[in-house]
């Protein structure tokens, strides 16, 4: 679950360049979608590699499925291009295009069996039968149901006719397969053994994967890179390690896991270190992860949970800087315990503490400072905005 704490009073593009030197299979071009007055998608303006699994991450009417849906044809775009293969296919329908699309709804046929679902497409585009035997029967070999060949979907666990869902959609051999929240109707534990089973598939096959999620963990577990979406526009595009460690924005930082968000003003900026002052008069030293602070400038501090530990627990480096805190609720979680604090001032920080951080010692209203090591900060270069990232300052 991402939420975001606040503590002390509280870009995209084609310059997100493709993974690795993979050739270009699908490039959005400024790309625009306006349903009346209402603008669902704004300048869209990015590539997306062969062989690639992207996905489209964000909340409800951030713009992603209807971004899906006008790379599927489905919709058209109001301004901008969308390219496949280095052809303009804005206009092209959807039964034109070399692409396919996975819903959460998998419209298997109840009356065919496994085989004749998957073989389905190839036999409509008159494909010879061997063919038609071999790709089936190799796909059912990658999506590990060659046994169920002979059975109907409703004789097929949810899990299990989503891959066959799948094996139809990659059977024609597209060049990109779409899909809209696919897992979105499995149980917990089956919709992340998928997500592996996902990410085994799409490398067998070598097909781009452009995945539509609102669930972050999926996103983390899946993708190649992450386009994270908010209110139509494109806020951040990279890997699962840029996008969690390094945000570009506020709202990136918030949407993505947990994280605590401090508001600071920077008040200098010497080699790649950047002293910055909180809003209760304490100054910490963060790197500057390679950008520019301007001293004067409003920024957000981020510290993951994971990177808080009381004080009497070892720091993993260079101590970074301390907060004096309450200890407020303490959750056993398993392989973590969930601390809760409040500041001083009243903001509530989160801190996800191990064994070695010795948990036992802290009981609710425990006094203790809350430190991260110096690398365990990162300066997110744009200052908190709680209504626009659909957040609260806390009281």
């Amino acid at each position: 679950m991402n939420e975001v704490l606040l503590g002390e009073e509280g870009t995209p593009g084609h310059g997100a360049a493709v993974a690795g030197t993979a050739d270009v299979v699908i490039r959005l071009e400024n790309v625009v979608k306006k349903f009346g007055e209402y603008t669902a998608v704004e300048s869209a303006d990015f590539d997306i590699a062969e062989g690639e699994f992207f996905s489209m991450l964000g909340p409800s009417g951030c713009g992603k499925t209807t971004t899906l849906r006008m790379i599927a044809g489905f919709e058209q775009p109001t301004a901008g291009r969308i390219l496949l293969d280095g052809v303009d296919v804005s206009n092209t329908p959807p039964h034109k295009r070399n692409v396919n699309t996975v819903f959460q709804n998998y419209a298997l046929f109840p009356h065919m069996s496994v085989f004749d679902n998957v073989a389905f497409g190839l036999r409509n585009a008159k494909v010879p039968e061997a063919e038609v035997t071999k790709r089936v029967t190799d796909l059912l070999e990658i999506v590990r149901l060659p046994e169920y060949a002979k059975r109907r979907p409703n004789q097929l666990s949810g899990g299990q006719q989503q891959r066959i869902a799948l094996a139809r959609a990659l059977v024609n051999l597209p060049k990109a397969l779409l899909l809209d929240e696919p897992l979105g109707a499995l149980d917990l534990k089956l919709r992340q053994a998928m997500q592996l089973e996902l990410k085994r598939i799409q490398r067998e096959v070598g097909i781009t994967f452009i995945f539509v999620t609102h669930d972050q963990e999926e996103a983390l577990t899946m993708s190649d890179r992450i386009a994270v979406m908010t209110q139509g526009r494109t806020d951040q595009i990279g890997t699962p390690t840029q996008i969690y460690h390094q945000p570009t924005t506020a709202f990136v930082a918030g949407f993505i896991g947990t994280a605590n968000l401090l508001p600071v003003t920077v008040r200098s900026h010497e080699g790649t270190t950047v002293t910055v002052d909180s809003r209760s008069g304490s100054q910490f030293r963060v790197p500057s992860g390679g950008r520019s602070h301007q001293p004067g400038s409003d920024v957000t501090l981020m510290i993951r949970p994971e990177r808080l530990v009381p004080s009497f627990a070892p720091v993993d480096g260079v101590a970074g800087g301390s907060i004096p805190t309450t200890v407020t609720s303490l959750v056993f979680q398993g392989p973590v315990v969930r601390c809760e604090v409040q500041t001083d001032m009243g903001s509530a920080l989160v801190a996800h503490l191990g064994p070695e951080d010795d948990p036992g010692r802290l009981s609710v209203g425990s006094r203790v400072d809350m430190t991260w090591a110096y690398e365990g900060a990162y300066l997110v270069p744009e200052a908190i905005d709680p209504e626009a990232a659909g957040i609260t300052q806390s009281n």
